[in-house]
C-alpha cells in the first residue's frame, strides 16, 4: 500500500490516481493519507488532484466527502492565488453538490459566486441555472424561472446543445407550479424551442430528452389556466408510446400517472386503471421514483374522494404523505419539512386529506376527525411558514398565501365545532393580512440600521418596483430587472454578514392572542372576525367569532352561495342613489338579509347594541359598509344609528401598527388638485373648499390647484399628523392617485415613509383593488398603511363631491372636538342622515367612507387647566385639614 502511495506521489498526476484506484479502490482514509503525507511540488496540481477526489466521491454518491475535498481544493486555489477555469468549475460543482445534499443556503452562496467569476463563461450560465433549481426546491417559482432564463441565455452562446435542452426542460417545471398564464406559456415556448434544437441537425439521439420534453408539454397544456386537453393528451400518449418502444420504465409510470391526472380533472373513465399502472411500473428506488409514486397515491386518493369512498381516499393520501415525508406516522419534523421537495404537491395532498377528514366527520360526527383536521392544518401552516421564510418575491408569497387560505378556513371550522375559541381566533389571525403585518414589522425594525443602509435598500426597492410596474416583455427591461434584483439580494446578504447581531435579535411576527385582545378592549367594544369559504363545501362551513371584554361567541354562517349573491347585489345597489320606492325596498330587503346572516343569533344582536364595533372582514366583506345594514325592516333603521363602526385587517396587525413610534411636525397636510392635465379627469370644484375648511381649524398647510404634484405631496406629507387627499383615484390591478400634472402609483407607496396618525383618501374607490385570499385587498389604503399610517379613511365607490365636502367638514370638526376617529366619522354620517331627506338619505351619499385601523382620538383633550384647578383645590383641602388638626391638638 505505502509503495503505491510513493509511486503516486512521485508522478503526481490524475492519471496515477485513476490507475491507483483500479488496483486499490479509494477510501477516505487512503485519500487523507495521500494528501497529508506528501508535499506536492506544484500547488496547482495539488488543488487539481484534491478536486478530483471530490468528483470521485460524488460519483460514489458520498456527497459529504465530495463537498469536503472540493472545499479543500478551493482553499488551495485561493491560498495560492490561482484563478482559472478549474477553480471556477469547482465553485460551481460545490454549489451543485450542496444542493444535492439538501443544504440549499450553502448551495446558493457558492452558485452566486459562480455567476460573478469570469474564468469559465459556460459555468456562469450553469450556475444561474442551478440557482434556478435551488429556488425551485424552495418553492420560489418566479425567481426560479428568472434564473433559468438568465442561464439559458448565456448557454446559448457558450453551452452545448444538449445542455441548453436540459435547462429548457428544467425551466418548464417551476412554470407548472405558478398560477400565471403567461409563465405557463413561457414554459411551453422554452420546451418547443428545446424540441426544435433536439430535432435539428445534427440530431441528438437521447430519447430521454424527447420524452422529457413531451411529458412537460403535456403537464403545462393540462394546467387549468390553459386547459388545452387535446394537446395535453397528445403529448402524454406520445411519451407513453415512445417510452414503451424504448423500454423506459420511468417515463411509462410517470405518464401513466400524468394521463390519469388529466382524466381525473375532466372526470373521465379509466382513471383508476392508469393510476394503478403507474404504481405497478414504479420501482420506487430513487427519490424521483418516490415523488412520482406519492403523486400517484395523491391522485388515487382524489379519485376515491370524488366517488365518495372516503376510507380508501384516506388510505392513499396517507401513503402519499408518508412517501413525501419519508416517515410512517404522518407527523413530519421541522427538518423533514425543510428538506422536502415538491412543496406545492405536498400542500395539495394536505388539502385533500383535510377535505376527506371533513367528509368523514360530516358522516360520522366523530370528533377524532376534527382533531386530525387540526393536526393537518398545523403541518400545512409549518410548511408554508418555512416556504415564506425562503421567498422574497411578493407574487410567490401571495400565491402560497392563497393556497394555504382554504386550509386555514378548514381549521377555523374544526376549531369552532370543537368549541376551541382560542384556536379559532389563532387561525382567523393567520388568515388575515399576515404579509402586510410582517412587512410593517420588518420596515419598523430595519430603521435600527444605519441611515445609509436603509436609504440604499429603499433605492433598490424603488428601482425594482418601478421596473415591475412597466408592462413590457422587452429583453432589455427583463435583464435590467433581473440584475437589480440579483444585486439587491447580494446587498441584503452583505448586510446580514455586517450586522449579524441585528438579524439574530430580529423577531418574527408574533400573532396576538385572544386573551391579549380581550384584556386590551373596554366593556363598550365588540370585535367580530369573519371567515367566508369560497364555496358551499358543507353547510355552515363559514364562520365568525365575536369577541367582547368578558366573553367570546363563535358562530356559523349558513348558505354561503346565497350570502355571496346578496353581497354582490348589496354592493351594486349601494353604489348609486335610491330614487324609486322599488329600489329602496329592494335595497332594504337585501341589506336586512345581510344583517340577519352576518349577525345570526339573537344573543349577538342584543350584545352589539350601542357598542363600538370593529369588523375584521374576509373575502367580499372587504368591499361593503356594515353601517348601512338595515336592522329593522319595519322602521328601516340602519346599523350605524346604534353603533360606531370601524374595520381592521387583523388584530395582530393593529397591535403591531398601533405601537409604532410616529414623529409629526405639523397637524395637517391637505392636497386638492381641482383641475387635471389628464383630460379624462373632471374638475373637482368643491375639493378646494373641502381642504380650506378643514385647514381653517387645524395647524397645517393646504395645497390646491397646480401646486399639487407628486413631488409636493412627498415633500409636505411625510411628517404630518393628518394627510388629506381630495382628488381622483383609479382602481385596478394598479391603483393610482391623480395629481394636477402627474400621478402616484400604489407601488410608490411601498418606498415612501409617512408618520400619519390618520390618512383620509377623499377620492373615489380608494378601498378597492385586487383581492388576495388570506391577505385582503391590494389597494391604496393598504399602501398607506405599508408606508406608515396608523389609520386610513377610504372610499368603497365613486363618491359625490358635494356630499363628501359636507361629511368631511363634520368629520374634522368632530376630530378637533377630541372625539375618537370612530366616533368622528360615524357621528358625521349620523348628522348627514338627520339633515337630509328622501333620496339624499341614500347610503350612496354617506356610507362610502370607512375607517380602517386605530380608532383613538387624533387630538387628545387638553386637561391642563383641570389639573391646575384640581391641584389648587387639593392644596386648599390640605390646608384646612391641617388647620383642623392643629386645633384638635390645642384642645
Amino acid at each position: 500500500m505505502f509503495s503505491s502511495i510513493k509511486i503516486f506521489c512521485q508522478y503526481n498526476s490524475v492519471k496515477e490516481i485513476l490507475d491507483y484506484n483500479k488496483v486499490s479502490p479509494l477510501t477516505k482514509e487512503k485519500v487523507d493519507s495521500i494528501l497529508n503525507n506528501h508535499n506536492f511540488i506544484d500547488p496547482e496540481k495539488e488543488a487539481l488532484i484534491t478536486s478530483y477526489f471530490g468528483r470521485f466521491f460524488h460519483r460514489e454518491k458520498k456527497n459529504d466527502l465530495a463537498i469536503k475535498y472540493l472545499e479543500r481544493s478551493i482553499y488551495l486555489y485561493k491560498k495560492n492565488n490561482i484563478k482559472n477555469k478549474l477553480f471556477h468549475n469547482n465553485i460551481y460543482l460545490l454549489g451543485k453538490f450542496y444542493l444535492l445534499n439538501n443544504q440549499t443556503n450553502d448551495a446558493i452562496k457558492y452558485l452566486k459566486k459562480g455567476t460573478t467569476l469570469d474564468y469559465y463563461p459556460k459555468k456562469v450560465g450553469q450556475s444561474y441555472c442551478e440557482l434556478g433549481n435551488c429556488y425551485f426546491s424552495l418553492g420560489n417559482f418566479k425567481k426560479s424561472i428568472d434564473f433559468y432564463e438568465q442561464g439559458i441565455n448565456i448557454l446559448k452562446k457558450y453551452g452545448k446543445k444538449s445542455s441548453i435542452i436540459v435547462q429548457c426542460i428544467n425551466l418548464s417545471q417551476p412554470c407548472n407550479f405558478i398560477k400565471n398564464k403567461s409563465k405557463i406559456k413561457t414554459g411551453i415556448n422554452y420546451l418547443l424551442y428545446a424540441d426544435s434544437l433536439l430535432n435539428s441537425p445534427p440530431k441528438i439521439k437521447r430519447l430521454s430528452l424527447q420524452n422529457n420534453i413531451d411529458t412537460n408539454l403535456g403537464v403545462l397544456y393540462s394546467r387549468e389556466e390553459l386547459s388545452n386537453i387535446k394537446n395535453a393528451k397528445h403529448f402524454y400518449l406520445k411519451a407513453i408510446k415512445n417510452a414503451k418502444k424504448n423500454n423506459s420504465s420511468f417515463f411509462i409510470y410517470l405518464n401513466y400517472m400524468n394521463y390519469a391526472e388529466l382524466l381525473l380533472k375532466n372526470k373521465k373513465d379509466s382513471i383508476e386503471h392508469y393510476l394503478l399502472k403507474s404504481i405497478e411500473n414504479n420501482p420506487n428506488k430513487t427519490n424521483q421514483d418516490s415523488i412520482i409514486k406519492a403523486e400517484s397515491f395523491r391522485n388515487l386518493s382524489n379519485y376515491f374522494f370524488n366517488i365518495n369512498d372516503n376510507e380508501k381516499a384516506l388510505n392513499f393520501i396517507t401513503q402519499s404523505l408518508n412517501l413525501s415525508f419519508s416517515t410512517d406516522n404522518n407527523f413530519p419534523s421541522k427538518s423533514q419539512l425543510i428538506k422536502t421537495n415538491r412543496r406545492s404537491n405536498i400542500l395539495k395532498a394536505l388539502n385533500i386529506k383535510i377535505q376527506i377528514l371533513k367528509q368523514l366527520y360530516f358522516k360520522s360526527k366523530n370528533s377524532k376527525f376534527l382533531n386530525q383536521i387540526i393536526e393537518t392544518v398545523n403541518i400545512s401552516d409549518q410548511l408554508v411558514e418555512i416556504i415564506l421564510e425562503d421567498s422574497t418575491e411578493s407574487s410567490t408569497q401571495f400565491s402560497w398565501r392563497n393556497d394555504v387560505s382554504k386550509i386555514y378556513n378548514y381549521g377555523i371550522y374544526a376549531a369552532r365545532v370543537l368549541g376551541d375559541d382560542d384556536l379559532q381566533f389563532q387561525y382567523l389571525e393567520k388568515n388575515k393580512a399576515f404579509l402586510l403585518t410582517q412587512s410593517i414589522n420588518d420596515n419598523n425594525y430595519s430603521l435600527n440600521l444605519p441611515n445609509h443602509i436603509v436609504n440604499k435598500e429603499i433605492e433598490y426597492k424603488k428601482q425594482i418596483l418601478n421596473l415591475e410596474s412597466k408592462v413590457s416583455e422587452s429583453k432589455q427591461l427583463k435583464d435590467s430587472l433581473f440584475d437589480i434584483k440579483f444585486n439587491y439580494q447580494n446587498f441584503k446578504d452583505s448586510i446580514q454578514l455586517a450586522y449579524p447581531k441585528h438579524f439574530e435579535s430580529k423577531q418574527k411576527v408574533q400573532l396576538t392572542s385572544l386573551d391579549k385582545v380581550q384584556n386590551s378592549i373596554n366593556d363598550n367594544t365588540i370585535i367580530i372576525s369573519y371567515a367566508l369559504q369560497d364555496e358551499e363545501i358543507i353547510d355552515n362551513a363559514s364562520s365568525g367569532l365575536l369577541i367582547s371584554k368578558n366573553k367570546t361567541i363563535p358562530f356559523a354562517i349558513s348558505s354561503i352561495d346565497t350570502l355571496k349573491k346578496n353581497l354582490n347585489l348589496y354592493r351594486k345597489l349601494i353604489a348609486k342613489p335610491l330614487n324609486t320606492e322599488e329600489e329602496i325596498n329592494k335595497f332594504n330587503k337585501v341589506s336586512h338579509y345581510l344583517y340577519q346572516n352576518l349577525f345570526p343569533t339573537k344573543e349577538i344582536k342584543e350584545l352589539i347594541k350601542g357598542k363600538q364595533l370593529t369588523i375584521v372582514p374576509d373575502n367580499q366583506l372587504h368591499n361593503i359598509p356594515f353601517e348601512a345594514f338595515i336592522t329593522d325592516i319595519s322602521s328601516n333603521s340602519y346599523l350605524i344609528e346604534d353603533n360606531d363602526i370601524s374595520y381592521a385587517y387583523s388584530m395582530s396587525f393593529s397591535d403591531i401598527n398601533n405601537n409604532i413610534e410616529r414623529n409629526q411636525t405639523k397637524e395637517f397636510a391637505g392636497f386638492a388638485p381641482i383641475k387635471f392635465e389628464n383630460q379624462k379627469l373632471t374638475s373637482l370644484e368643491y375639493s378646494e373648499k373641502e381642504i380650506n375648511t378643514i385647514n381653517d381649524n387645524l395647524n397645517g398647510l393646504s395645497l390646491t390647484g397646480n401646486s399639487v404634484t407628486k413631488d409636493s405631496f412627498f415633500k409636505n406629507a411625510a411628517n404630518a399628523k393628518i394627510i388629506h387627499l381630495a382628488t381622483h383615484a383609479d382602481v385596478s390591478k394598479k391603483p393610482v392617485v391623480h395629481f394636477s400634472k402627474d400621478s402616484l402609483n400604489l407601488h410608490e407607496l411601498y418606498t415612501y415613509k409617512n408618520n400619519a396618525d390618520l390618512v383620509v383618501l377623499s377620492a373615489c374607490e380608494t378601498n378597492l383593488g385586487e383581492l388576495k385570499k388570506g391577505e385582503g385587498i391590494l389597494n391604496l389604503a393598504r399602501g398607506f398603511f405599508y408606508s406608515g399610517s396608523k389609520s386610513v379613511v377610504s372610499s368603497l365607490w365613486k363618491v359625490n363631491d358635494v356630499a363628501t365636502t359636507s361629511l368631511m367638514s363634520d368629520f374634522y370638526a368632530n376630530l378637533k372636538n377630541h372625539q375618537s376617529k370612530s366616533e368622528a366619522i360615524n357621528n358625521a354620517k349620523r348628522n348627514y342622515l338627520k339633515t337630509h331627506t328622501l333620496s339624499e338619505k341614500s347610503p350612496y351619499y354617506w356610507a362610502s367612507f370607512i375607517l380602517i385601523g386605530d380608532t383613538t382620538p387624533t387630538f387628545e383633550s387638553d386637561y391642563t387647566i383641570y389639573w391646575i384647578i384640581g391641584s389648587l383645590l387639593f392644596g386648599v383641602l390640605l390646608f384646612f385639614s391641617g388647620v383642623k388638626t392643629l386645633k384638635k391638638k390645642e384642645k
